[in-house]
C-alpha cells in the first residue's frame, strides 16, 4: 500500500485530497503546525521555523506532498508581508529537506504546490509550461519558491512543481466571496471583466496530484483546466446557478486600487490564458473542461 507524507494539508485542497486518499485506500501522514495534534490519528505536529520535526521513519514514504504557504491575497503587500509570503513557502521545504538528510534517505517523489503567478500577470498569448516567467512581484515570489523546490534533490529522487491556478470548490476559495456578493445583489466584475481566469475544479486538481505521483511527473506543470474563462462569464455562470441577476456595473480599476492597494489590486485584474499542456500530453483526462460544467457541479441542487 502506498504511503504519503503531506505538509500543509489543512486547507481546501489538502482536505479534499485526503478524502480521495481514503477512497483509494492510500495511507497518509499529515504534518500540522497546530499543537496538540499528535494524539490524532495520522497527524503530527511540526514547526519549520523552530526546526521541530516529529519522529517518523521517512524511508516508509512513497511520496511527499507540500502545500505550505501563507495566503497571497489575505493582507497588503508590505515589505514584512512579502518576507512572510516567501518564508512560509521556503522554510517548510528546507525543513523537509533537513529531515530527510538527517535520516540519509530519499523519497521516490516530492511534489510541491507552486502557482500560475509564475507567468506574466497580463498576457493575451496562450501560455504553457514553456512560457518564461513574468516580471511582477508575484512572478518573482513563485520563481524563488520553485528554486527552493528544485533544490531538494538531496531528499527526493524526482521532483515536481504543480503551478496551481484559480481553484473552484464548494468548500471555499475563489468562488465564496463572489457567491456572497451575488446573493446580496451586489455582484460585479472587477475592471473590464474581460480578463481571462485560468481556473480548475478542485476534484480535477486532486486527481492531477494523484496522476503526477503515479507517473512521477518531473519539473513544473500547470494545474489548470484546458479552457480559461473571462471573469464576467464566470460571474454570469455563478449568478445563473444562484438564480440572481447581475445588476451593478463593473468595479472601476481606480476603486480596486483604493481598496486593495497598489500591488494587491493587480491580482484581481490578472489576465492569463494558461494551458495544462504537460498534463494533457501525458494523457490526463479532465472531468470538468469548461467553467460552466464546474460551477454547475459545485452548485448542483
Amino acid at each position: 500500500m502506498a504511503k504519503f507524507l503531506i505538509a500543509g494539508g489543512s486547507g481546501m485542497i489538502g482536505s479534499k485530497l485526503i478524502k480521495k486518499l481514503k477512497q483509494n485506500n492510500i495511507e497518509y501522514v499529515f504534518l500540522s503546525t497546530q499543537k496538540n495534534v499528535n494524539s490524532l490519528k495520522n497527524r503530527y505536529h511540526w514547526n519549520p521555523d523552530k526546526n521541530i520535526f516529529p519522529e517518523l521513519d521517512l524511508k516508509s514514504f512513497d511520496a511527499v506532498i507540500n502545500f505550505c504557504g501563507a495566503g497571497i491575497f489575505d493582507k497588503d503587500f508590505t515589505e514584512e508581508r512579502k518576507r512572510e509570503l516567501l518564508d512560509s513557502r521556503v522554510r517548510p521545504i528546507l525543513a523537509l529537506k533537513n529531515a530527510f538528510e538527517s535520516q540519509k534517505v530519499k523519497v521516490p517523489y516530492f511534489l510541491s504546490a507552486s502557482a500560475t503567478g509564475y507567468y506574466p500577470n497580463i498576457s493575451k498569448d496562450l501560455m504553457d509550461e514553456a512560457t518564461p516567467n513574468g516580471s511582477e512581484y508575484l512572478s518573482q515570489l513563485v520563481e524563488a519558491w520553485e528554486e527552493a523546490i528544485f533544490s531538494s534533490n538531496s531528499m527526493a529522487e524526482k521532483i515536481g512543481a504543480l503551478r496551481i491556478g484559480i481553484v473552484l470548490s464548494d468548500t471555499g476559495g475563489f468562488l465564496k466571496p463572489w457567491e456572497t456578493s451575488v446573493k446580496l445583489f451586489v455582484g460585479a466584475a472587477p475592471g473590464s471583466g474581460q480578463q481571462f481566469v485560468s481556473w480548475v475544479h478542485v476534484d480535477d486538481l486532486c486527481e492531477m496530484i494523484l496522476f503526477a505521483i503515479q507517473h512521477k511527473t518531473e519539473g513544473p506543470f500547470n494545474g489548470t483546466a484546458p479552457n480559461p474563462e473571462t471573469m464576467s462569464n464566470i460571474l454570469k455562470l455563478l449568478a445563473k446557478q444562484l438564480h440572481r441577476p447581475l445588476i451593478l456595473p463593473n468595479i472601476p480599476v481606480i476603486a480596486l486600487r483604493l481598496i486593495f492597494g497598489k500591488e494587491r489590486h493587480k491580482l484581481l485584474l490578472t489576465d492569463q490564458k494558461i494551458q495544462p499542456k504537460r498534463m494533457l500530453d501525458a494523457g490526463f483526462k479532465f472531468q470538468f473542461n469548461f467553467a460552466s460544467e464546474a460551477i454547475q457541479n459545485i452548485y448542483k441542487a
